[in-house]
């Protein structure tokens, strides 16, 4: 019986170490924009095949039945437009499973982001975090003010 208490010790010392080895929550520069589109699109990403079948011999003779059946696969993105400043973002989220659930937002509403590298982390309401790749990013152009007119080259 005393293994149970090794066996103790060293699960408690497995857990106590495992918990300091773990990487902490990355800290990243939050910013706030405003949400200026939000849309679903799904892209078609090719076919699975599947057959099953079963065979009869009798003497010299085979005989069988075969039945199959083709599934589509599709890829399935949520794309978001994101004002921040000088800049438009579009960037996607890839929804990878039936269960998955793109960010929640509201459209012309705020949005807590962060960017790093070609990826944009948005801060969904729920308060959950969603990865997207920027897949375009826009420099807005000042608009001249409604009050002086533009000016004309000749």
């Amino acid at each position: 019986m005393r293994l149970f208490p090794a066996v103790t010790l060293a699960c408690t010392s497995f857990l106590l170490f495992s918990s300091v080895a773990l990487p902490k929550e990355k800290d990243r520069q939050w910013q706030t924009g405003k949400v200026l589109d939000a849309n679903r699109d799904r892209t078609y990403a090719g076919s699975i095949n599947s057959a099953s079948g079963s065979a009869t011999t009798t003497g010299n003779t085979t005989a069988g039945q075969v039945s199959g059946s083709t599934t589509a696969v599709y890829r399935v993105y949520e794309t978001y437009e994101i004002e921040a400043g000088d800049y438009v973002y579009v960037c996607q989220e890839h929804i990878r499973w039936k269960w998955s659930k793109p960010a929640m937002l509201t459209v012309n509403g705020p949005v807590q982001f962060a960017i790093e590298k070609d990826r944009l982390y948005i801060k969904s309401e729920d308060g959950s975090e969603h990865e997207t790749r920027i897949i375009k990013k826009i420099l807005k152009t000042q608009q001249p003010a409604a009050n002086q007119p533009a000016s004309k080259s000749q």
